[in-house]
């Protein structure tokens, strides 16, 4: 089993869905859906675009490690490959949702709220 390449392909497919066909507007079937995403219109665009360049990169990455993985040989690991995968997915949904707080601190005119209290 090459779990690396597979989740790879599928993640490059989706930033590439996302690239080629935008969610228009917040819908309950396509799109990165969040509940800081959802905050507005302007965080719906942004979060579309961020996760599409965060799915394009690490869907890029993984490829490209899971067809070193095959072609090398390497490809007695499932165990290893099922348990590092989270490993790579939660810190990029972390990014994503740190970039969208930010974004939404912005739009909002809070990003130095601390410094009045």
């Amino acid at each position: 089993m090459m779990i690396v390449l597979y989740v790879g392909i599928f993640f490059f497919i989706i930033g590439l869905a996302f690239f080629l066909f935008p969610p228009k507007g917040e819908n309950l079937v396509y799109g990165y859906r969040t509940e800081r995403a959802q905050v507005s219109a302007e965080s719906w665009v942004y979060a579309q675009r961020v996760a599409r360049n965060y799915f394009l990169l690490v869907g890029g990455i993984l490829t490209v490690i899971g067809f070193w993985l095959k072609l090398s040989g390497h490809t007695n690991f499932f165990l290893i490959e099922l348990l590092g995968i989270p490993w790579v997915i939660a810190p990029m949904i972390a990014r994503i949702e740190q970039k969208l707080d930010r974004y939404n601190r912005s739009l909002r005119g809070d990003e130095n709220e601390h410094i009045d209290d």
